[in-house]
């Protein structure tokens, strides 16, 4: 599936967006940015790089 770039609006596939959240005053905005966007962004000290938890398999048992 293709998403859009929050920077320049081109369209990318979804696995190649970074998922990037700006602050902004108190608010935070999620983006999705392009490799060739992120080069620019990253030296934007608003942004940071989304980092969610990882999910535990619901399959496997705990011990």
């Amino acid at each position: 599936m293709l998403e859009k770039c929050s920077t320049c609006s081109q369209s990318f596939p979804e696995e190649t967006l970074k998922r990037m959240v700006q602050i902004v005053g108190r608010k935070a905005y999620l983006n999705y940015i392009c490799p060739s966007c992120q080069s620019i962004v990253l030296h934007n000290p608003s942004y940071y790089y989304l980092i969610e938890p990882k999910t535990e398999n619901p399959n496997v048992e705990k011990r």
